[in-house]
């Protein structure tokens, strides 16, 4: 034995000290010692223990005295006055297995570092304990079948402090399954406990010599049991593009794909509005279920309930196998009449053409009664669902609480309508339409969304503010102005004014709209990046477009109705005025309710723009490098650009002919120089950098320059000095817009308004003036230095982009010319014909044409001494002189 400062022997009465031994358990099913208060002495046993560093300080920063052996064997006694924990480095071999068949404590290095760093006391355990990655787990199994497995696995979870209950209860914190068809697996599923997988535990246990990785930390999620775990899957009835989105979905989510023929099938998934027609007949063990199982799935992140979603095919009435050969029978007007009642029938069940006060159908004669009880009627071909229970289906949903009920219909009248009344119904019945829509917006998709969902919330509180801005407001608006209306429908009268009712409510749809309308592109972009990074939100919007009431219809498209409603709106009461005259007394209120939705609408053209204004001055600040930060301001707001470029011999921002962007705003013009875009320039440099921030209160006067033949799309700046400069003189800018002349006069009209509302003036035509290229001494030669500069420019870019491609300042390598003059050699020696030569002969020639540098030298007549490729290797060498000389 030896001691950590020095070999030498120690006898235990040396060892003993006031330490004790903490009885404390790390869980329930850990057994305490029966030491209470004793002495304690730690073995570290091997080699690489001897060299621990970081153990032994742990250990004598717990005041704890450890010795050393080999194999711990002289401490394997029984002592009433000490207590031995032995310390290994690994629970493997003859030494752990001897030790443990004695129940001794047996602790690993990462348990003793883990309670080192977190100041606790090491726990008193009877199993061997190496980490305290699963502390405080409490795990159960199942689906295992092999016992030797869950033996093993069930060993590991012990020497990670972690503890195992057979019965799954409430304080089991991890399900570890093999199979998702087990009692145990459908409890965790509704109670949201975590479903792992066995390969869980031993990645964990592969990490136990790492302090900081535990069971529960970020990286081990990637070992959570999938959805889709050992099912195999065949789709039946989707579009070609759905199956293989769905199949797709399903790989990633832990399942497997086949074909519904093959036996193998676990789940035949079913989209249940097209396969109504066909006969599905599979064996028992195969589930067929709805394609809302499959979506369910991936929302709740574990394989969803298949009760709860198996397919049935509907039942089909027997009248629809009959032969309907009274439909033809009879004379012809009794024909004519069912058909003009079979029309009335379909004209009465289309949802969106149907009014809620048209006149009852008369009443069928007894022939035709009789001839519809044994042929197909009309309300069967029209109910698609065919199930007994399609009364039902039919009754009218109950109201939510911001919704009254509807009054009863009222007796039909006498008399036919009125085109007035009609109008009126058909505005009634578009709105009752819209606040559906609206309803299920709340219903469907934002209220579930709030909601605690199982696996935990789809989408953050913020996302789903953002989504649904003011969609109850909306929604509580119109369910108002709807019972209005059908209160004033219910109970109508020619002389009643429909009018006020949407005069009454139009302040608060001002209130309502406008915020909604303005963040709608925000709120579909935040719809669709979550669709594509949550898998679990885009199984949610899948269900949700599965539900007849959305039919079909995504969240992006039923969040944009509210979006066309006011415009339809105004189309509505546009037509209900035109239908009403000028001496009824509505028709003074349907003027002023158009008004009130115009100005609604106004008011949200102009948020939207002063949003739009707002983002595009931080889209703007991002482009432009060295921008001041004092442009962007709550006050001041983008209005329009445009590029130019400065021309003559008066002052200038910079080089004359350079490419010059200015972003006019509300009260300032912000002067940018446009950088060209290269191949080679990075991606992080941004488009414009700062040159000037012009206050349009310091611009004197903007001048108009005639057009000639030498002078195109010029204007001027006559600008005051700025307050740094001793000398007073105004500074006049001239240049030239690169566009045509509408785009120059559009731009000085626009920057002349602005310049009076920064000064306060009204008179915005006095700031121009229009003045003659002569009189600011202008001439074609000023246009021509710009062109020449700007060309100029232009080559010194394109002579450093060849000069980057092609290294002429380098001096080729010895084995490149030799390569080169083959290569050469190879190219040429083709073009001269072989015949009647010696081989030595075409040699020769061919190296006469690799050294030739012109086709000249092709020629017979050219007299020169042709080059061979010594003499070429050294022409190359010494440079464009050398090679003159020889």
């Amino acid at each position: 034995m030896e001691t950590m400062a020095a070999p030498m022997e120690v006898t235990v009465s040396q060892l003993s000290c006031s330490t004790t031994f903490s009885t404390s358990t790390m869980n329930d099913t850990t057994r305490q010692s029966s030491l209470t208060a004793v002495d304690v002495r730690f073995c570290l046993i091997g080699t690489e223990l001897r060299h621990h560093t970081q153990l032994h300080n742990a250990l004598q920063k717990m005041k704890m005295p450890y010795v050393f052996s080999d194999t711990g064997q002289e401490y394997n006694i029984e002592d009433d006055q000490a207590e031995t924990v032995f310390v290994m480095a690994e629970f493997e071999g003859e030494i752990f297995d001897a030790l443990s068949s004695n129940s001794r404590h047996i602790l690993g290095t990462t348990a003793i570092l883990q309670s080192a760093a977190t100041d606790e006391h090491l726990p008193c355990v009877t199993r061997p304990l190496f980490c305290r990655h699963m502390d405080k787990l409490v795990i159960c199994f199942t689906g295992f079948l092999d016992k030797a497995e869950i033996k093993r696995l069930v060993v590991l979870v012990h020497n990670m402090a972690g503890s195992i209950r057979k019965d799954y209860g409430p304080r089991v914190t991890h399900l570890v399954a093999n199979s998702s068809n087990s009692e145990k697996y459908r409890v965790a599923v509704s109670l949201g406990t975590p479903i792992m997988t066995k390969e869980w535990i031993q990645a964990t246990w592969d990490n136990r010599h790492k302090q900081e990785c535990g069971a529960t930390s970020e990286e081990m999620l990637k070992y959570k049991m999938l959805p889709f775990f050992g099912c195999t899957l065949g789709f039946v009835g989707f579009t070609q593009d759905d199956q293989r989105h769905m199949e797709e979905i399903t790989q990633t989510q832990g399942g497997n794909i086949e074909t519904i023929a093959n036996d193998s099938c676990t789940h035949i998934v079913v989209d249940e509005n097209t396969v109504a027609e066909q006969v599905l007949d599979y064996p028992s063990k195969i589930k067929v279920v709805k394609q809302e199982w499959f979506w369910a799935s991936i929302q709740m992140d574990a394989r969803a309930d298949e009760i709860l979603y198996t397919f049935k095919m509907p039942s089909t009435p027997a009248s629809l196998h009959g032969t309907p050969t009274l439909m033809f029978s009879g004379s012809k007007s009794s024909r004519k009449r069912r058909l003009k009642d079979n029309i009335a029938a379909l004209s009465s069940n289309t949802d969106h053409m149907e009014s809620p006060n048209m006149p009852a159908q008369k009443r069928r004669s007894s022939f035709t009664e009789s001839a519809s009880c044994m042929s197909i009627s009309a309300s069967s071909i029209l109910d698609c669902s065919q199930t007994p229970d399609s009364s039902m289906a039919l009754a009218p949903e109950p109201c939510t609480p911001m919704e009254m009920e509807t009054p009863k219909k009222p007796a039909v009248p006498a008399q036919p309508l009125s085109k007035r009344h009609m109008t009126a119904m058909e505005l009634l019945q578009t709105e009752i339409n819209y606040v559906k829509i609206l309803g299920t917006i709340i219903n469907v998709f934002k209220e579930p969304l709030e909601t605690e969902q199982t696996g935990g919330p789809i989408l953050a509180q913020e996302e789903i503010k953002t989504i649904f801005n003011r969609i109850p407001d909306i929604y509580a608006v119109h369910c108002r102005l709807r019972n209005d209306v059908q209160a004033l429908i219910d109970d109508y009268s020619e002389e009643k004014s429909i009018g006020q009712v949407f005069l009454k409510h139009s302040a608060d749809m001002g209130k309502a709209y406008p915020s909604f309308v303005n963040f709608f592109e925000l709120a579909k972009q935040t719809v669709v990046q979550c669709d594509k990074q949550k898998p679990r939100f885009h199984a949610f919007l899948k269900i949700g477009q599965s539900k007849p009431e959305c039919g079909r219809q995504s969240l992006t498209e039923l969040l944009i109705r509210p979006v066309q409603r006011l415009p339809s709106m105004i189309l509505l009461l546009s037509d209900l005025s035109k239908r009403t005259t000028e001496s009824h007394p509505d028709f003074r209120y349907l003027k002023e309710g158009l008004e009130a939705l115009k100005k609604v609408t106004e008011q949200i053209n102009e948020d939207k723009r002063k949003t739009e204004g707002h983002t595009q001055m931080f889209d703007i600040m991002n482009e432009i490098e060295g921008v001041p930060a004092h442009l962007l301001s709550a006050h001041r707001h983008f209005i329009t650009k445009i590029d130019v470029s400065e021309v003559g011999k008066a002052d200038s921002f910079g080089e004359k002919g350079i490419c010059i962007t200015m972003f006019l705003f509300s009260d300032t013009l912000e002067i940018c120089k446009k950088r060209v875009k290269h191949s080679n320039m990075k991606t992080s440099q941004k488009t414009f950098k700062h040159i000037e921030l012009l206050n349009l209160s310091y611009i004197r006067r903007v001048l108009d320059i005639h057009e000639t033949d030498e002078c195109h799309n010029a204007f001027a700046l006559l600008c005051k000095p700025p307050m740094d400069v001793l000398e007073r003189t105004d500074r006049l800018y001239m240049f030239a817009v690169s566009g045509d002349e509408n785009c120059k006069t559009e731009w000085l009209k626009i920057l002349c308004q602005y310049m009076a509302n920064a000064t306060c003036k009204t008179d915005a035509e006095n700031f121009l003036c229009k003045i003659s290229p002569e009189d600011l001494e202008l001439s074609k030669s000023d246009f021509d230095v710009s062109r020449k500069n700007k060309a100029v420019r232009a080559a010194k870019r394109a002579t450093k982009k060849v000069s980057r491609t092609f290294s002429f300042n380098r001096t080729p390598r010895r084995g490149s010319i030799q390569k080169a003059v083959n290569n050469v050699t190879s190219t040429f020696s083709p073009m001269v014909s072989g015949e009647g030569m010696s081989p030595q002969q075409f040699g020769k020639m061919g190296a006469r044409l690799a050294g030739t540098m012109t086709l000249k030298a092709l020629s017979p007549l050219a007299r020169r001494t042709p080059l061979t490729p010594r003499h070429l290797q050294k022409s190359l060498t010494m440079g464009p002189s050398a090679s003159k000389k020889l």
